[in-house]
């Protein structure tokens, strides 16, 4: 079974949270790619990562040390199909072999660079540069990350690369002495390519080209004929016995690349333990990045099945009211295995506090730091929410059947250690029926080990018995009349109001009465007082 299905990562913003973490290797990514959540039984494993997460993040406020770390694991390419090929007997091209041999002085940059600034490191993180494999593909020691077949790969290819270069040279000798013979003889001047152009007019000195022996005819045109240097027979042989170490030279380079490609399947081990360990250590460093980019802290860890958090605050919200010139106000609240209930105004932020221990918990149990000045969490087999818009289109559902669905499917795991989260219970149906609905589900869950969180307006939902009612504060504490007056002069009335609604939760008891919240946001609008005294009057009935 799933920790949590697609609807509810999508309504936790849970996609948010893992586009922040930046990796910059394709082994970082990969394991980012491959991030699973810690389960009930895995608290010791779950401890160990966040305490690796943890560690890096002095490092990471280290804008030096990022810098150069960054600039390493951004040369490091994805080598795992080379290194594959050759440890299949493969045989690498000259472009994988650079590639290899400049992630073998990466390693040894990044080993270098860890060791100096005593980067703490775990057996399944360890850096080992591979001198021997070095040696193989840099056997004149120049330290170059540049890859070429030297010739001291062989005495073979020594022999052939110096007599092709002698070779070589006779045959420019050939050519030189050549054209100079041709110049003095026929008092013509060639092109350095070898060829001549000569108007048709000069018949006489055509005439005597076309019996030179050395002058081969090339092409004509209306005006002009061309002719180019004919090699003699000893240019001919050395051009042949030329190709002929060409190709000797060829096969000898491939036999090298053989070898060397077996050196580098000797070490594919070694290699990939390498590749592993630059991974985690890049996905580690991305979720230490991001701890620093919201100030997060590492969560404590526990085997009881309860949720606290102090001061959590819900990264996307935050960043999108901080773009308002708003801050978020921070959210605390305790949750045991039951059933608890948040009421309050639709202002209040009930639906904000419900994402927010959502995504704090599935955060935590993915090895992040969580936003939040403390976190206590016992691991859940599972997160399922109830939040948005659920209507189904394409399987007919209404709004409540979709919600009906969702619910139910949380109502059958309601045994095991799970967190599920209901927005506005049965808020799809009549007022009635929802009640009576919502009383029924609420009877169901609240003696199941799943720990249950839900909004509602149905007020008498908290007062149940074995339920625990939250209250948003909302503008209890605020001088209406203030704020109204405020208003007045105002265009943006809701921002004003956002600004002094107080969306921290609190526990209350079956006497607390109900506060009067959307009356008094109406009354603050400018809503028709006679329509207010009304509406109160109607609420006391």
């Amino acid at each position: 079974m799933e920790f949590m299905d697609p609807m509810t990562k999508r309504a936790l913003d849970f996609q948010y949270i893992l586009n922040r973490i930046d990796t910059k290797t394709p082994y970082g990514k990969a394991y980012k790619e491959k991030i699973r959540p810690f389960l009930p039984g895995e608290e010791d494993k779950l401890i160990e990562e966040l305490k690796k997460v943890e560690s890096y993040i002095p490092y990471c406020k280290d804008r030096q040390f990022m810098r150069q770390i960054g600039h390493i694991f951004a040369h490091i390419k994805d080598l795992k199909s080379s290194v594959q090929k050759a440890r299949k007997g493969g045989i690498l091209s000259e472009v994988e072999l650079f590639e290899i041999k400049n992630f073998l002085y990466l390693i040894k940059d990044l080993d270098h660079l860890l060791k100096r600034h005593q980067l703490p490191l775990w057996d399944d993180m360890e850096i080992q540069p591979i001198e021997d494999l070095e040696r193989h593909l840099d056997p004149e020691d120049t330290g170059l990350s540049t890859f070429y077949i030297y010739d001291s790969y062989s005495e073979e290819l020594r022999a052939i690369r110096q007599e092709k270069r002698e070779v070589e040279k006779e045959i420019k000798r050939e050519k030189r002495q050549l054209k100079e013979e041709i110049e003095r003889k026929l008092n013509i001047r060639l092109r350095p390519d070898g060829r001549v152009i000569l108007p048709k007019d000069e018949k006489e000195l055509i005439e005597t080209i076309e019996d030179y022996p050395y002058l081969t005819y090339i092409s004509e045109t209306y005006i002009n004929i061309t002719y180019s240097i004919k090699p003699t027979d000893d240019m001919n042989l050395l051009e042949r016995r030329y190709l002929i170490l060409k190709d000797k030279e060829e096969k000898e380079e491939e036999k090298i690349k053989e070898n060397l490609s077996k050196q580098i399947g000797k070490n594919s081990k070694s290699l990939f333990k390498n590749m592993a360990s630059i991974g985690k250590m890049d996905f580690v460093f991305g979720r230490a990045s991001f701890a620093v980019e919201i100030d997060g802290v590492k969560p404590k860890i526990t085997k009881d099945h309860s949720i606290n958090i102090v001061e959590g605050r819900h990264p996307k919200v935050e960043e999108l009211l901080k773009a308002k010139g708003l801050k978020f106000t921070p959210i605390s609240i305790g949750l045991k295995e039951g059933v608890g209930c948040i009421t309050g105004a639709n202002m209040g932020g009930k639906t904000v506090s419900l994402k927010l221990i959502g995504l704090l918990t599935a955060m935590a149990q993915y090895g992040l730091m969580v936003p939040a000045k403390e976190m206590t969490l016992g691991l859940n087999q599972f997160i399922k929410t109830s939040i948005g818009d659920l209507q189904s289109t394409d399987k007919g559902l209404s709004t409540f059947g979709g919600e009906i669905k969702l619910i139910q499917e949380a109502v059958e795991r309601s045994q095991e250690r799970g967190l599920i989260l209901i927005d506005e219970l049965a808020r799809g149906t009549n007022p009635e029926e929802g009640y009576a609905i919502s009383k029924a589900i609420v009877e169901y869950l609240r003696d199941k080990n799943s720990i249950t969180l839900l909004t509602t307006h149905y007020d008498h939902i908290g007062n149940m018995d074995q339920v625990i009612h939250f209250q948003v504060i909302g503008l209890s504490n605020v001088d209406l009349d203030h704020l109204k007056a405020q208003l007045q002069n105002e265009e943006n009335e809701i921002d004003i109001i956002n600004k002094h609604m107080d969306y921290r939760l609190k526990i209350v008891d079956k006497t607390t009465k109900v506060p009067k919240e959307a009356i008094n946001i109406a009354r603050i609008m400018g809503l028709d007082e006679q329509i207010i005294h009304r509406a109160e009057k109607n609420l006391e009935e």
